[in-house]
């Protein structure tokens, strides 16, 4: 579902913008293989989780909320808008879509593999 303000992903340039970012990555990470969305709050606690390498229970609402905003603004609907990701953002959930990659692929492998993945 795309926002208003998504524009589809159509250049070489506007992937490496989208699959260039450690950030959208860890979120492409962290989506892939599960089933069925996941609230935007719960996927910024994760988030802040793993990008500071501590335990959810551990992460401050600060930490989320800003997160939370970033995600809800400038990753979410990017990711969208490459069919990466299904962000409803009125119900403020997301869900990966059909993804070529599983897991930490998405962050182990340099960005030109991951466009040549996504690309296929």
């Amino acid at each position: 579902m795309r926002s208003q303000n998504e524009r589809p992903v159509q250049s070489i340039g506007d992937a490496v913008d989208v699959l260039g970012s450690y950030r959208r990555r860890l979120v492409l990470s962290i989506l892939s293989g599960r089933s069925g969305s996941i609230d935007v709050s719960q996927l910024a606690t994760r988030l802040v989780a793993r990008q500071r390498n501590k335990s959810s229970a551990a992460v401050t609402d600060e930490e989320r909320r800003e997160t939370e905003i970033r995600l809800y603004h400038a990753d979410l609907p990017l990711l969208a808008a490459a069919d990466l990701v299904r962000f409803d953002a009125s119900r403020a959930h997301v869900e990966s879509a059909d993804l070529p990659l599983d897991g930490d692929d998405w962050l182990d492998m340099p960005v030109a593999e991951a466009l040549s993945a996504w690309n296929q």
